[in-house]
């Protein structure tokens, strides 16, 4: 059936003529204490979440008002479509304003015309319009200023803002509606991978609501250990005042992993040459696993692959009635097994298979990936504006993985690598390398070539900090430096020698006052002697059991990604765990937040091949 738009458009007006006549005829409203009546009935509305009813009632109201008091109804009418999601009735409401309009109602009008810009993706536009406004303003345009700086992914001005809004509050119930403010601006920023931690001149309320953000982000996510958090962050901030009723209902009870299996066998090299990396793995998924409610705990077996081979393990797990298997760790026997999986069990092993081996159903793979990371960068160095750089990396297998792989995503984003270096592992002088990539002869006052705007880098801690001092000697400290995050040893001494490196790297490394804080006290209590040992691999095994009971949900096409130690996790159509990570730069030998990039693509849910 065809529909004549304008007769539709017609009849609209007609019935909104009609409403308008009527509305204008309500009994009392030529009174002033019927517009009195009317607009506390608009209050009353407002309250009770009926907005388009609100604003109604406050167009009525102007519509009666006498030509001095009309303005500022015009102006709550506009606010309350804002609230009820109608830009355009907002528009045509600001539009009734009609001069002299007073300072307090220019502020008000700009304040809604930035709602309204918001509501419209224009956030630009909304920061504009907020400049005419004084910065300390009222409680309504603090809220907006804020809601404008959490989607511009400043969030500890967001909630530095919502900090100056509630001293302005007058009753509990509106000062708890602004601290649920607070920390649903910050679980909505982390969702969208945010970085929300806290800048290292933070005040202890600023600290405390951003961290306490992140715990009650990750406790609506289902992590493991919000109790504890919890109790932390209190004994951190006792004075904070975060009140207790944001999060009871969250600790009602032990987190529970969705979709458990009955019995899960862990394959990993507990002894041989591989039996560092299998112990701090197995150590980590244990601390994940006695987190999990001992009632709905599932049976666990473990397997030392290097005192059998992984086919064999994986067979002997099955026959044992073990419904989930994860593992094993190395390429080599991730490759062995892959055959082997017929789906009988789900498999989550903990690396990745080469790009294009088809794999069966019930099939995942989980990897600390260094071609996932190069491409994180990839697209990072472009979303801060840099399109043509050098890489620099080693003479290996690893060196031409990463190499690959930035170079695709790179490209794919619009970049261009001018040149590009490797060095043999036994490296320890890069100059007349550097000096060839740099088109520099190594003299004082010499410059490096024009063309380039950054440098990725390749490396282990120590051929890191080489590079970076070397690169100081050749005249191009002002050169960018990224890499991955092998470059950082968080354990690392000289880690001065790095500074300016911007790289990602997993909440375990980067954020100390996070869902790792737990997992590590844990940890000690547990392992007293091994505290040297755990490093990443410890959080990749704690995620590893995390994911048991998520991967299904995980794969699905609107899910929320699952907060773990290892980044952000997410599971793509291929089987693939992807991981978001935290950004960082060393500064004075530490890592700190970098300046937010201009606009950070999102991550695909396939990987690319390389």
């Amino acid at each position: 059936m065809q529909v004549n738009v304008s007769v539709l458009r017609n009849l609209v007006a007609a019935s909104a003529l009609a409403w308008l006549s009527s509305a204008c005829q309500v009994p009392g409203l030529d009174r002033p204490a019927g517009r009195e009546a009317a607009a506390e009935r608009a209050g009353r509305q407002s309250r009770l979440g009926d907005h388009a009813s609100a604003a109604r009632s406050y167009e009525a109201v102007a519509r009666a008002a006498p030509a001095a008091e009309r303005n500022a109804s015009w102006l709550s009418a506009a606010a309350e479509w804002v609230a009820a999601g109608d830009a355009a009735a907002a528009d045509t409401a600001v539009g009734m304003l009609a001069p002299p309009i007073s300072t307090a109602d220019a502020n008000e009008r700009a304040r809604v015309q930035a709602e309204i810009a918001l509501a419209r993706g224009e956030t630009q536009r909304a920061v504009t319009l907020m400049r005419e406004i004084p910065e300390a303003g009222d409680a309504a345009a603090l809220a907006t200023r804020a809601r404008i700086q959490f989607n511009a992914d400043r969030v500890p001005a967001a909630v530095s803002s919502l900090i100056a809004r509630d001293r302005l509050l007058a009753n509990k119930a509106e000062r708890e509606a602004n601290q649920r403010m607070i920390l649903d601006g910050i679980g909505e920023a982390q969702g969208r991978g945010s970085d929300i931690r806290a800048p290292a001149d933070s005040d202890a309320l600023l600290a405390g609501w951003l961290e306490l953000g992140r715990i009650i982000a990750d406790a609506r996510a289902g992590a493991l250990g919000v109790q504890r958090r919890v109790q932390t962050w209190r004994a951190r901030y006792p004075a904070h005042p975060a009140s207790d009723a944001l999060w009871r209902n969250l600790l009602d009870g032990p987190v529970a992993s969705s979709d458990l299996p009955r019995q899960i066998a862990l394959l990993l090299p507990l002894s041989g040459r591989a039996e560092a990396a299998g112990v701090a793995v197995r150590d980590g998924f244990l601390g994940a696993y006695y987190e999990q409610d001992a009632g709905s705990r599932p049976r666990l077996r473990i397997y030392d692959v290097a005192a059998r081979d992984a086919p064999s393990a994986y067979l002997q797990a099955i026959a044992d009635g073990s419904d989930f298997v994860v593992g094993p760790l190395t390429r080599e026997e991730v490759s062995g097994l892959a055959s082997l999986a017929d789906g009988r069990a789900t498999t989550l092993v903990l690396n990745f298979l080469p790009e294009g081996v088809v794999v069966p159903d019930r099939f995942y793979q989980y990897a600390l990936s260094p071609e996932d990371e190069a491409r994180l960068v990839a697209r990072r160095v472009v979303a801060d504006g840099l399109t043509a750089g050098l890489t620099l990396v080693p003479q290996s297998d690893w060196g031409r993985r990463v190499q690959a792989a930035f170079a695709a995503e790179f490209a794919a984003a619009g970049g261009q690598l001018l040149d590009q270096a490797e060095y043999a592992p036994d490296t320890a002088d890069f100059n007349l390398l550097l000096q060839k990539l740099l088109r520099t002869d190594g003299k004082r006052g010499s410059t490096p070539r024009a063309d380039a705007n950054f440098i990725f880098v390749g490396a282990q801690p120590l051929h890191g900090r080489l590079i970076r001092t070397q690169l100081r000697f050749n005249y191009a400290s002002a050169l960018p430096v990224y890499a991955t995050s092998d470059i950082y040893d968080p354990q690392g001494i000289s880690n001065v020698d790095l500074d300016g490196v911007i790289f990602p790297d997993m909440p375990w490394v980067l954020d100390p006052f996070g869902p790792a804080t737990a997992v590590r006290q844990s940890a000690e209590r547990i392992w007293p002697d091994r505290a040297g040992q755990r490093g990443r691999l410890h959080a990749f095994g704690y995620d590893a059991f995390r994911l048991v009971g998520e991967l299904r949900r995980l794969r699905g096409r609107t899910t929320t990604p699952l907060p773990g130690l290892t980044g952000r996790l997410d599971v793509g159509s291929d089987g693939r765990v992807h991981r978001e990570l935290e950004w960082a730069q060393i500064i004075d030998g530490r890592p700190v937040s970098p300046p937010p990039p201009m606009l950070l693509p999102p991550v695909a849910k396939t990987t690319p091949a390389t």
